[in-house]
């Protein structure tokens, strides 16, 4: 399965490796089609990943959880 996801990342998590952690937990292989962060201002992240339904739930999820602002396409 896979998902393209735009995430909007807050300031307070620009330095976090939340990406390498949803991928190390979930199994979840990602392809970052865009990224524009600004550590004052945060960012946006296009990103597609791939992996099976309940582990990109459990992905998404997780980001939800890190409060990271999420647009499923």
């Amino acid at each position: 399965m896979t998902k393209k996801l735009k995430l909007k990342i807050p300031v307070n998590l620009i330095n976090e490796p939340i990406i390498y952690k949803m991928v190390i937990q979930f199994e979840i292989m990602p392809n970052i089609l865009t990224a524009h962060l600004d550590k004052d201002s945060g960012g946006d992240v296009l990103i597609e990943i791939k992996g099976t339904p309940e582990n990109i739930e459990k992905g998404i999820s997780y980001l939800k959880q890190l409060k990271i602002d999420i647009i499923e396409f």
